[in-house]
């Protein structure tokens, strides 16, 4: 079964781009290879994610190796459409475009789970709940983000799920780093705004939080930080940001960013606080962290690509990327593939690990991400820079 924009699209990817994907991502190519040399025919895997071209190149090799690949959208606004054509092009079942509603994500998930699987890929801890609901039982799963573990955190789970969100090699590097270093570009492509003098607020000050912040401070601008753990708060402070309450923040900051992984931490109640002319941006993973849903329900407009002009109680505010990650908003041309690399390699590497039985002796439930995994992705990429 294919749900998706176009097949044709696959036909946009020449040699030439996976010459230079390849050495662009010297980390994943090299361990992709040691995929596809596996026999793993008869396994399936089920995929509920973010669908880029990097993500689709990750799961290439599985597909090599004789996967069965399902893959449905995590997120209705997050799909490059040519990476689900060429997924689909190479064998793998998809459902995923760009401009889904939150149905269409919905069916998708209730796709995937109207068949069993051998491995998970999940990112937000929807499909492996959904598992555990129906009687679904992996071998093994991998989790990628805050958003899952909040989810799955009272979840009894009977099978073993790897938690790659917490290992060193993300929360040093993409979390703390690499999202700050695409959300800002991306918001300046979408919008035509620099940063230089404006008040931004960052709704969290985790280590993706922290990265974004740091970010907007070298960019120029004025940056206020809300977060309710008063050692990070402090931290906030020593990092040079403004440490403020959310509603002053909201009231006072032209720009607001949340980075909580956190569904509905910018409610109505948060919403009708904005200062007039504010702009929206989310950096966690879910779509949800701001309440889009109500924002819906007042009077809207798109008025540029990724952007919506919502009225409300008379104020007009901006919405960047209906609310999902502004840093994979199509069209904003700023995702840095290189940075993604190792986290390709953990996907495609932890599964392959599962389907070869390296997770049988594994307890259930959440726990790390194999370290011998991490380490040796880890030392491959200090090797490979170029």
């Amino acid at each position: 079964m294919q749900r998706l924009k176009d097949l044709t699209l696959a036909d946009r990817v020449t040699g030439a781009d996976q010459s230079w994907w390849r050495l662009l991502l010297p980390v994943s190519t090299r361990l992709g290879e040691k995929v596809s040399d596996l026999d793993l025919q008869g396994r399936t895997v089920s995929c509920f994610q973010h669908l880029t071209m990097t993500n689709a190149l990750t799961f290439l090799p599985l597909l090599d190796a004789g996967v069965r690949l399902r893959l449905a959208a995590v997120n209705p606004d997050s799909t490059d459409d040519v990476a689900a054509a060429l997924l689909a092009a190479r064998g793998g079942e998809v459902w995923a475009w760009n401009r889904m509603t939150d149905a269409e994500v919905d069916a998708g998930l209730d796709w995937l789970l109207s068949e069993p699987a051998d491995a998970l890929s999940d990112m937000g801890g929807e499909l492996i709940a959904g598992c555990v609901e129906r009687g679904i039982a992996p071998s093994g799963a991998l989790e990628a983000t805050t958003s899952g573990l909040h989810r799955l955190a009272d979840v009894e789970i009977p099978f073993p799920v790897f938690d790659w969100n917490s290992i060193q090699l993300k929360d040093r590097l993409h979390n703390r780093h690499h999202v700050g270093l695409t959300a800002w570009p991306a918001f300046s492509n979408i919008t035509g705004l620099a940063l230089h003098g404006r008040s931004v607020l960052v709704v969290g000050f985790g280590p993706v939080g922290r990265g974004v912040a740091l970010v907007a401070r070298s960019l120029g601008a004025v940056v206020s930080v809300a977060e309710r753990d008063p050692v990070r708060a402090l931290e906030a402070q020593h990092h040079g940001c403004r440490d403020i309450s959310l509603e002053e923040g909201l009231a006072s900051c032209s720009i607001v960013v949340t980075a909580t992984g956190i569904e509905g931490v910018i409610g109505k109640e948060q919403l009708m606080m904005l200062t007039p002319g504010a702009i929206l941006v989310n950096v966690g993973h879910s779509n949800r962290e701001i309440d889009v849903a109500w924002l819906d329900q007042q009077p809207h407009q798109p008025i540029r690509p990724s952007i919506d002009r919502y009225t409300v109680d008379g104020r007009d505010i901006y919405l960047i990327n209906r609310g999902s990650l502004v840093n994979l908003a199509p069209g904003s041309h700023v995702v840095v593939d290189e940075f993604f690399d190792t986290f390709a390699a953990i996907i495609t590497y932890g599964l392959a690990w599962i389907l070869s039985g390296g997770a049988d002796e594994a307890p259930p439930g959440l726990q790390p991400y194999p370290p011998q995994l991490e380490h040796e992705i880890a030392e491959l990429a200090r090797q490979s820079r170029f």
